[in-house]
């Protein structure tokens, strides 16, 4: 019996020490597996997900318990706990959390320990560090999502800034820094994850607060506008390359400088740098990539390959709505080309297109294409293509849909772009939008981008040079002035697409709509959020709603006004509209293979237009309008009265809503000969149908219609309108 309680009493001492509260230290030599009892004050709050960084007078330790615990684990606060050790990709961290318990709030936190960039290591893990005289090799930019690299005292760091985080958009200082933060690791690498703008602390006196930013843009001239924190000398060093030869100096000290560059040539990219001098001290700004604008046309052709609701078109129209018709348009670009075609395509497996771009090729076009690797692309096998064809992005996604056609020419340069691939799939069953826009500078910028990849600027790739995803880096100008329009270009995962999106987001005034096939990224999540609750007018289709991460559900609970798309065929759609039919704002079309999602910003290989165009935007109006209505299960959907291959015909109903009588204007002298002036009911059935010798001003008698929508429908031989009237 003695010998009984003896031994029991042996069992409970020992598990009570076995889990007993010890030291972060001594929870780190632990196996893995092991549960643990630490105490320690949580050194940072939400900035990082729902991950917690705990440190005591030994030691740091993470705690992944997403929940309860990140919500109310704060900074300051101290707490215990206790859980079981795991490794997460060579971070040590408490995972999963068994019990806590705050101790108290409001505490001071450890000291940083001052160390230099190699000092990251497994010995200061998890702990608060801080690291003087940094300079960010990005300087000047914006930090995005991702991973950015800084020196200091001839080392090398790097920091990791994640979705949400409160530095996305900021600066990244152009200037010596003192930073600080907690040391993390993932995978082989350690990395100083910043809490906000307080770890970043400038330490020169005089520095660039503003990186050169590009307005005024012309053929021949644009200005050039940068800041810096205090007043300084103002000289520009620009050129076609990166040693810029020439320069322009202003004479005085600023702090806002600008300089307008003349004599420039059309469609030319043109390096810039912005150099101030202060008491003999002299800064320099980063280099900057600008464009001049082109002499092309400027035409901006839009396709679908599904039907539209053209009776909300303001004037412009859609120039095809089926996939045979897309395909064709398509092809008849590959068949004009005279010396050029450069592809990028996800996949394919459309012979007709393949064979468009070997008749090219046979016909002396440089043909070079980029395919994903790890997608079938059957139509460029069995046979092999007679042109090159480079596999791209083993990491991640070669994701683009775009060809870039003749760019040396003024007049026959295309972009050819979008969110459709080469696929039966793509062009028939799913639903999908390209953009044919004639501009030599933006055909330039794809080029630029097509050749990063590529490896070379010759017909055959250069293999051992060829980079992808995130070997990129950002090279090419992003803004254009196209037929005296806005349009902002920008390929991932190098150049913040992302933020580009949010900013466009961010400008709506009255509407937001938008059609995607997944919707992950939260800081675009947010920003959606943040537009319904200013009073924004929101829509949103996504495909793909339980998606890992998908923002479906955050936005749908908050009472966003988003709709799963549960048709046959997928809405494989990029695209945003921003104030689509708000004139008198900014409406912005963002379309491209950029989905709104994390892979898409900071892995694979996407192109992304922000195109400010009224007239674009209203096109896509149509096609979300359309999409809409079949989502609500409407019976009275836009049916099709609408036919391809017509000119569009501008034209206005008065008043609208009409009571009995009212007047059809034709806008502009386009037509010729005889209109056929038709009326349809809500669901397409022609009512009534007349021709008359055209004129630009034609009465209506309505009197005979009871109340309803209705479709008019002007038609001459090339020209078409149809606009929806509402009968009271």
């Amino acid at each position: 019996m003695n010998k009984l309680i003896t031994l029991l009493s042996f069992q409970i001492l020992f598990f009570s020490t076995l889990f007993s509260q010890i030291t972060i230290e001594e929870a780190r030599q632990m196996p893995l597996g092991s549960t643990v009892e630490v105490q320690g004050i949580i050194t940072h709050g939400p900035e990082m997900g729902p991950i917690r960084y705990l440190q005591d007078a030994t030691g740091g330790i993470p705690i992944y318990a997403p929940g309860n615990f990140s919500d109310e684990a704060l900074e300051g606060h101290e707490i215990k706990l206790s859980g079981e050790l795991k490794d997460f990709r060579n971070l040590l961290e408490i995972d999963p959390l068994s019990a806590y318990e705050i101790i108290s709030t409001g505490n001071t936190l450890p000291a940083f320990q001052v160390i230099t960039p190699a000092g990251m290591s497994e010995d200061t893990e998890a702990e608060l560090v801080k690291i003087d005289g940094v300079t960010f090799e990005e300087g000047g930019n914006k930090f995005g999502v991702g991973t950015y690299f800084f020196n200091a005292d001839g080392e090398r760091g790097q920091t990791y800034i994640r979705s949400g985080h409160p530095l996305v958009g900021t600066n990244i200082p152009l200037a010596s820094v003192n930073i600080s933060g907690i040391v993390s690791q993932f995978e082989a690498n350690y990395q100083l994850l910043l809490r906000g703008e307080r770890d970043l602390q400038i330490a020169d006196a005089f520095f660039i607060a503003e990186n050169p930013a590009q307005s005024n843009i012309g053929k021949n001239s644009f200005d050039v506008s940068w800041e810096t924190n205090v007043e300084g000398t103002t000289l520009l060093r620009y050129g076609t390359t990166t040693d810029m030869d020439q320069q322009v100096m202003v004479a005085g000290v600023n702090t806002d400088h600008k300089v307008t560059l003349s004599g420039l040539e059309p469609a030319t990219f043109y390096y810039v740098q912005g150099v101030s001098e202060k008491d003999g001290v002299e800064i320099l700004s980063s280099v900057k990539y600008f464009s001049t604008v082109s002499n092309s046309s400027g035409e901006i052709q839009v396709y679908f390959n599904k039907s539209v609701d053209p009776s909300y078109s303001t004037g412009g129209v859609a120039l095809t709505t089926t996939a045979a018709a897309l395909e064709a348009a398509i092809i008849k670009k590959i068949d004009d080309a005279q010396s050029t075609i450069d592809v990028s395509m996800y996949n394919n497996n459309r012979r007709p297109l393949r064979n468009a771009l070997e008749r090219a090729f046979d016909r002396g076009v440089i043909v070079r294409y980029i395919a994903n690797n790890g997608t079938l692309n059957a139509a460029l096998s069995n046979p092999n293509t007679n042109f090159p064809v480079l596999q791209a992005n083993p990491d991640a996604l070669m994701h683009n849909k775009y060809l870039a056609i003749d760019v040396d020419s003024e007049l026959d340069s295309w972009v050819l772009m979008g969110s459709l691939n080469f696929t039966e799939q793509n062009e028939i069953n799913d639903y999908n939008n390209m953009v044919f826009i004639q501009d030599q500078a933006l055909a330039k910028a794809y080029v630029v981008e097509f050749e990063e990849m590529w490896g070379a600027s010759t017909p055959t790739p250069g293999i051992f040079t060829v980079k992808s995803g995130v070997q990129k880096s950002d090279n090419t100008p992003h803004q254009f002035i196209i037929n005296g329009q806005a349009v902002e270009s920008y390929f991932s995962p190098s150049d913040n697409t992302t933020l580009a999106i949010v900013d466009a987001v961010k400008s709506a005034d009255e509407t937001l709509d938008f059609a995607l096939l997944t919707f992950t990224v939260n800081d675009l999540g947010t920003a959606v959020l943040n537009a319904h609750n200013d009073g924004i007018e929101v829509r949103g289709i996504v495909e793909n709603t339980t998606d890992q991460g998908t923002e479906f559900a955050f936005l749908e609970s908050r009472g966003v006004n988003i709709v799963n798309h549960p048709a046959m065929g997928s809405i494989h759609h990029k695209y945003g509209i921003i104030d689509g039919n708000a004139v008198s704002s900014d409406p912005i079309v963002v379309t491209g293979s950029h989905n709104w999602s994390a892979s898409a910003e900071t892995r694979n290989d996407e192109n992304t237009l922000l195109i400010h165009s009224p007239v674009v935007a209203n096109i896509f109006i149509q096609e979300f309008e359309q999409r809409w209505c079949e989502i609500q299960g409407n019976s009275n959907c836009f049916s099709g009265i609408f036919e391809d291959g017509f000119k569009p015909l501008e034209m206005e109903v008065s008043p609208n809503p009409i009571l009995d009588k009212g007047t059809l204007a034709i806008k502009g002298n386009k037509v010729t000969g005889n209109l056929t002036i038709s009326i349809f009911s809500a669901n397409g059935q022609l009512l009534s149908s007349k021709i008359l010798p055209f004129q630009n001003s034609i009465p209506l008698d309505l009197s005979g219609y009871p109340s309803g929508i209705y479709y008019i429908k002007a038609q001459s031989v090339d020209y078409q309108g149809v606009l929806k009237i509402v009968k009271q």
